[in-house]
């Protein structure tokens, strides 16, 4: 059973799975303080457990200025710290 182009562990030769959807995370900015809070999909290798945040919605849920923000926040999972990064 194929599950077409999915995602895919590259050291295990398998797919991913996914683990928990809407998962809550927190994103920060460059200073690492709470910027916007998102939901998303973690997924996993089933054979080494690395895990991968994926499925981000289109917009955020709640931003650093709203009012609701401090109460999303006690339900966050995961932190990404900073901005985007490039690579090396």
């Amino acid at each position: 059973m194929s599950i077409g182009a999915g995602y895919a562990c590259v050291p295990c030769q398998t797919y991913l799975r996914p683990r928990k959807n809407e998962i809550v995370v927190l994103e920060t900015d460059d200073k690492h303080r709470p910027y916007k809070i998102w939901l998303a999909d973690l997924w996993e290798c089933p054979d080494c457990g690395h895990q991968v945040i994926l499925g981000y919605g289109l917009h955020h849920i709640s931003e650093h200025y709203e009012p609701d923000f401090d109460r999303y926040l006690k339900r966050v999972t995961h932190t990404i710290l900073g901005c985007p990064r490039g690579l090396p």
